[in-house]
């Protein structure tokens, strides 16, 4: 992988939104040099108390939001020079700049590291009124308030409380984009999933979490406009505790070992910075690991492996999405290893994952999540279509395919949607599945002479979003979904016909992050995920009789989160498939079979740089294996066989 500029923007709403929910990405990018710049929206200052929310006394002590914001800033500041430097009591430049007229935010520069930087905008989390209620940020997103204030902290280069309305936030984050010129911004999760053990609504996030996210894609909307497109990860929040974990031991205690610094537990008796009389944020106590938000690190739109494929022409075609667009690149001929591209296409807001399938050979059909504003601060998600031409160089406009929940009252139920998986049998018929409000599986069906039949509901309870479908070699289509302690297993009796759920599926529980199924001939589908708790890659293989194993096999990996790529060999078995997956550095890690057919087992390598999201792979026309990945440089990386024999090693990375 060559090398190349990186520029990591995270936009988030409290000051340890990242270290909870974006680490351990956050220090990986940080250690790797690149230019990381943090904005950090609201002064966080909660209930003003910086005191253990464990500690019996707490109500006698009185507010101070001020200084509560100050001391979770330094924490942060903190943390940041530890993760960088390795010293916690790095020094920081601090400075007022203008973003906008009437808007000033401080920023924090880490000395002899230009390329770290802090923005603190200190919106009010709630400001107070004079009925004594306070004011929140989405009453300023939703057009309730026509400005909200902002706090300044202790010590502080601005100065005055400033009144900033919606449009000088959404200008400030767009003239933050301008400066940095991101090729990776990383936030939220726009539209959080419900509790779902609850009957009432209830969401499972801090709303500030996706207000800040709602801000940061109007920004984003307008940096597009601009002529930049980069690549945009969001991520969960409290949702995490719903799924099995997927960080391993040692990636939860390196995240612990902030968190800790931030919360102050190694701060010096005085601030080593002069802000403040306790440093860190002392509401998370003494233990950062009592909350199980640290656990993991997920992506709200769980990222395919299916983005690869060869297309017309015998030529390979990689699809992804850039700052909500369409991007797609194409091989100059058949297994030619020249790239053109990325042609950024469409108009609206794409999410971050596709669901790319077709006939084998031909034109790509694509299914993506949309999302649009409405009056009044709303938002509609709509599940969308899009096919390639004949020639496999251009895409018609999007197509809505609705949404399972579109005639409901409650809005709501909309903007849960998970990302979709999709494939077309043999007969053309194209099958299109997500995860609904109910978090059950909803199917539309798309027949061969075109007519697409309404929505279905598949029945299930409590699945992630993360689907993979896989056309069989009998031309039937099965749908494998992780949910809280299994796979959901849905598959057709005869092509064409109506999906059974097989409840025979017993793999143990899955990590958040997605799964891969592959036929692996005989009508024997295996499947690759990773385990909870360990992110070990699993493989999961059906028996020759039908009949599903007890327990999967461990195939072990190099850590790391996300779903597991996988091509099978031929007269290989389960452990020697092609697989590829993104490790604890977030770097590629590849295991490929080797010449000796007798010699059994992986053989994990890692290589490249930090990517984002999950790789992918397809054989080109020669039949070789190409692994694609999608770099935090916002580039299309690809690795080729050096030969199509099953025992031939991957060439070097080509970008």
């Amino acid at each position: 992988m060559t090398e190349s500029t990186r520029s990591i923007l995270h936009i988030v709403a409290h000051q340890d939104d990242d270290l909870y929910f974006m680490n351990p990405d956050l220090v990986r990018s940080l250690q790797d040099g690149d230019r990381i710049t943090t904005v950090i929206v609201t002064a966080g200052e909660a209930d003003g108390i910086n005191v253990d929310t464990n500690e019996p006394q707490r109500a006698a002590v009185a507010p101070d939001f001020a200084r509560y914001s100050t001391e979770r800033g330094c924490g942060l500041r903190s943390a940041y020079a530890r993760m960088a430097t390795g010293d916690r009591d790095r020094p920081w430049r601090r400075e007022p700049v203008d973003l906008v007229p009437g808007f000033a935010a401080e920023r924090f520069t880490l000395v002899g590291h230009d390329d770290v930087c802090l923005y603190f905008l200190q919106l009010h989390m709630g400001a107070p009124t004079e009925r004594g209620t306070r004011t929140r940020l989405h009453h300023l997103w939703e057009g309730a308030l026509r400005t909200q204030a902002t706090l300044p902290v202790h010590g502080c280069t601005v100065g005055q409380a400033q009144h900033i309305t919606r449009e000088q936030l959404i200008e400030a984050l767009t003239a933050l984009l301008g400066h940095v010129r991101p090729t990776l911004v990383r936030t939220m999760d726009p539209d959080p999933e419900h509790d779902g053990g609850r009957e009432e609504f209830v969401c499972s996030d801090h709303v500030d979490h996706a207000t800040v996210t709602q801000f940061a894609l109007a920004a984003l909307a307008r940096h597009r406009e601009a002529g930049h497109s980069p690549v945009v990860e969001h991520y969960r929040g409290y949702a995490n505790r719903f799924w099995g974990f997927n960080l391993d031991s040692a990636a939860v205690g390196e995240k612990g070992e902030y968190l800790a610094t931030y919360a102050g537990v190694d701060a010096p008796t005085v601030c080593p910075h002069g802000t403040c009389r306790t440093c860190g944020d002392r509401q998370l106590g003494p233990d950062p690991y009592r909350s199980t938000h640290m656990m993991s690190a997920a992506y709200r739109y769980s990222p395919a492996t299916n983005w690869l494929r060869l297309g017309p022409g015998g030529r390979l075609n990689a699809f992804a999405v850039l700052a909500g667009r369409l991007a797609f690149w194409t091989e100059t001929g058949p297994a030619s290893g020249e790239w053109k591209g990325p042609y950024v296409l469409g108009d609206g807001w794409i999410a971050p994952t596709l669901a790319v399938t077709g006939l084998p050979g031909g034109p790509a059909e694509l299914v993506g999540l949309r999302r649009q504003n409405v009056v009044g601060g709303g938002v509609t998600v709509d599940v969308v279509h899009t096919a390639q031409d004949p020639g496999g160089n251009g895409f018609s406009g999007w197509q809505t395919l609705e949404n399972p929940d579109w005639a409901h009252g409650d809005g709501r139920r909309q903007r849960e949607l998970g990302v979709p998986s999709a494939a077309v049998d043999g007969g053309g018929r194209l099958y299109v599945f997500v995860r609904d409000f109910d978090q059950g599986v909803a199917c539309r069906r798309r027949e061969a002479d075109g007519t697409w039949l309404p929505w279905e509901n598949l029945g299930g309870r409590f699945v992630q979003d993360a689907g993979c479908a896989l056309v069989t070699e009998r031309g039937t289509v099965e749908l494998y979904v992780p949910g809280k302690n299994s796979v959901w297993r849905w598959h057709q009796p005869e092509p064409g016909g109506p999906f059974v759920l097989d409840d025979t599926l017993r793999t143990g529980r899955p990590a958040t992050g997605g799964i891969t199924a592959v036929d692996s001939g005989g009508g024997r589908t295996c499947l690759y995920f990773r385990e909870a708790g360990t992110q070990q890659v699993m493989a999961y293989r059906r028996h020759a009789d039908g009949r599903w194993p007890g327990s999967g096999a461990g195939l072990g990996g190099h850590g790391g989160t996300g779903a597991v790529a996988a091509l099978w060999a031929p007269e290989r078995g389960a452990r020697e498939a092609f697989l590829a997956h993104r490790g604890s550095r977030g770097r590629l890690v590849t295991s490929t079979p080797d010449r000796d057919k007798d010699v059994s087992g992986t053989h994990w390598h890692e290589s490249g740089e930090m990517f984002a999201g999950a790789p992918a792979m397809a054989h080109d026309a020669t039949g070789a294996v190409v692994v694609t990945v999608l770099g935090t440089d916002g580039r299309l990386h690809v690795r080729r066989q050096l030969s199509p024999a099953a025992g031939s090693p991957l060439g070097p990375w080509l970008s």
